[in-house]
């Protein structure tokens, strides 16, 4: 095993001073609330309790008549919104013939009676996901609306549309216990999937352990996992290598750096970046070597026991072109017996990874300024095409 291989339950990294500094620092919890005004931390805190309560809502809801097994499921959404289905989608794609894709734009795929098409948006105010689901009903899909409210769960209540309303106290990217356990619940429901309520408890519990471990950056001068990457990461630009399956959850890692941390992270996945994306990150890396300037990338290489065996060689192999390029590669197994789990241990340390960045960089994890200003843009101007 490579002194460069992190895993998360065995391996532990020798931390730098600086990042033993900065964790020192935000082990005081006044420190933390300086930066975290709005309480994000308490949100991660809060995960488990939304996964059991999506999960529940899932199985309570009264599911009408009129929905059967769907031949397709289409979600539409957005941004967090849709990252959660796209854990679904993943998890659909090795598990069930009935294929689950999500769209995120203002248009669907030809459909029929046959098709669900799920909406989901945290907001109700969405129009990539409002516009879609408008369009499903008027083609006759069988149509589900997933909101906290807004003008979709009124369009949904006015066609006479099915409709789940949920309510949590946080961002929309940190409600991704109700993007993946509330449409899995319905979905399993529905015959698409086989999967016990132990099997999910058990992911459950264990995404509750990693948070109180993790809400701590430091615990007997051991710096915690994202509490150390986020020190790696500081001030570098981050390249994150998704093992197989694992693609979803380097995807919910650029978003949580970019969201929470206000960073540009590239997302990417094996084994299809081995056959193009490759050659130049490494070629990238080899010009910084060569020209003795300072390498600002950073890849992190997300691993686990239930990803292919071929694609775990890759990843290997891959780290080891990129640390002989001179480029700094951390191979981190997440963890967990089984895809679900492994993607939501991946996608959890993601998102604390990503709130002691914004820490270490002064950052308030919660406000998304650029992106609010952006709907604003967005919402007053009028097509000129």
């Amino acid at each position: 095993m490579s002194d460069l291989y992190v895993s998360q339950e065995t391996d532990f990294m020798e931390p730098s001073d600086i990042a033993k500094s900065l964790a020192t620092k935000f082990s005081v919890i006044d420190a933390v609330r300086k930066i975290d005004k709005d309480d994000f931390r308490g949100t991660l805190l809060g995960l488990a309790e939304q996964c059991r309560a999506a999960w529940n809502l899932g199985h309570t809801w009264q599911m009408p008549e009129s929905m059967r097994q769907p031949k397709r499921v289409i979600v539409a959404g957005v941004g967090g919104s849709a990252i959660g289905a796209d854990v679904v989608a993943t998890c659909a794609r090795l598990a069930t013939h009935v294929p689950v894709e999500v769209t995120r734009d203002y248009t669907l795929p030809p459909l029929d009676e046959d098709c669900l098409v799920m909406a989901c948006s945290f907001s109700g105010e969405t129009e990539e996901a409002i516009k879609p689901f408008e369009e499903a009903a008027a083609a006759g899909a069988m149509c589900l609306a997933v909101t906290t409210g807004g003008a979709l769960e009124k369009a949904a209540l006015k066609m006479g549309a099915p409709l789940v309303t949920y309510s949590w106290n946080g961002t929309p990217r940190s409600a991704i216990g109700y993007g993946v356990f509330l449409p899995l619940a319905i979905l399993s429901r529905l015959g698409l999937f086989e999967i016990s309520d132990q099997e999910v408890q058990h992911v459950i519990t264990n995404l509750e352990e990693l948070s109180e471990k993790w809400a701590h950056p430091v615990t007997d001068d051991i710096v915690c996992l994202p509490a150390l990457i986020a020190s790696e990461v500081l001030d570098r630009i981050p390249l994150i290598v998704g093992a197989g399956f694992l693609g979803v959850a380097a995807r919910r890692w650029a978003g949580e750096l970019a969201e929470n941390s206000k960073l540009l992270a590239v997302p990417v996945t094996v084994p299809e970046f081995n056959h193009n994306l490759l050659e130049g990150a490494v070629a990238d890396a080899l010009r910084y070597q060569r020209n003795g300037d300072t390498d600002p990338w950073f890849v992190i290489l997300l691993d686990a026991e239930p990803v292919h065996p071929r694609n775990r060689l890759r990843m290997d192999i891959t780290r080891m072109h990129f640390e002989e390029a001179g480029r700094k590669a951390w191979h981190v197994d997440v963890g967990g017996t089984t895809p679900l789990e492994s993607i939501m241990r991946a996608c959890t340390l993601a998102s604390w990874t990503s709130f002691y960045l914004a820490l270490y960089s002064g950052i308030d994890p919660t406000t998304v300024d650029i992106l609010a200003q952006f709907k604003r843009d967005i919402s007053n101007a009028t097509e000129s095409f």
